[in-house]
């Protein structure tokens, strides 16, 4: 989200996320968000971390409501916790496996990886692993590359695809394929695996992931400046559209609990 980037510019990528929204209630308590129509100037805010897809869904959302405000990237002094990120590894409905570690995910996201190599029996021991993927610019590869990969290139023999429906339709007809993606994500013909990093193998659901126990999930957080248009769009991000947008972009809302926080913090209520 930057000043010199025209908002127009945007819209398709909008229109991708959408095309493969999930479907979660958001906790009733939030409230919508009420426009302020005399509210001008730029709000400067960014990501700490966030993923883009979700950053540029609220910027397009918020300025629906308030198109006298421009969206800007800033630093600031105020950092509010705004959703939770999860991704889900999934593979193929057929595929033997529950469960994964981290370690044996990066393997599988290497070259010339067989499923057997992390434990799979039978017809899929011999499974060559095919990884699929989104756009890079969607989001989650970032989170991916840095919890998965230890900063480390995505494989670079990965199939592409522009969006989640896309790669998950590939997923059902691909045996061999592993992808990630957006916990919030689901396609039929395809399973999310559990994963483990200290002994326990954990589901990607929105209770494991609220709690940190699912290990590839973290808190959405957004830093910007103490001003009126910044204040209006942690409003936004932090109502019901603006969670409802969360859920759009495939992630997890933010508990209750923890937004009743943040909107304190930032004298909002």
């Amino acid at each position: 989200m930057s000043a010199g980037a025209p908002m127009k510019s945007l819209l398709p990528l909008v229109a991708l996320l959408c095309l493969a929204a999930p479907a979660h209630a958001v906790d009733e308590r939030y409230k919508p968000y009420v426009p302020r129509p005399e509210l001008a100037g730029s709000a400067k805010v960014q990501g700490a971390p966030a993923p883009a897809n979700l950053l540029i869904l609220w910027g397009e959302s918020f300025r629906a409501f308030q198109p006298g405000v421009a969206i800007s990237e800033g630093t600031g002094t105020l950092r509010v916790r705004v959703a939770i990120e999860a991704l889900a590894i999934l593979v193929h409905k057929d595929n033997p496996l529950t469960c994964l570690t981290l370690d044996e995910v990066k393997a599988l996201f290497g070259a010339n990886a067989s499923w057997g190599a992390a434990g799979a029996t039978g017809a899929f021991a011999a499974e060559q692993v095919r990884p699929l993927m989104r756009e890079e610019r969607l989001g989650e590869a970032a989170f991916f590359r840095e919890a998965v990969l230890d900063g480390g290139a995505l494989p670079g023999h990965a199939a592409h695809y522009p969006r989640a429906s896309r790669l998950l339709k590939a997923l059902a007809e691909t045996p061999g394929g592993i992808a990630f993606l957006p916990a919030g994500y689901r396609g039929e013909g395809t399973r999310a695996l559990q994963l483990s990093e200290r002994g326990a193998c954990v589901a990607p659901t929105q209770a494991n992931a609220s709690r940190a126990d699912y290990p590839l999930s973290r808190f959405v957080w957004l830093e910007g400046q103490p001003e009126d248009a910044t204040l209006a769009f942690f409003d936004y991000v932090l109502s019901q559209q603006g969670q409802r947008d969360v859920v759009i972009a495939g992630h997890f809302t933010l508990p209750f609990v923890f937004a009743a926080e943040e909107r304190r913090k930032l004298r909002l209520d």
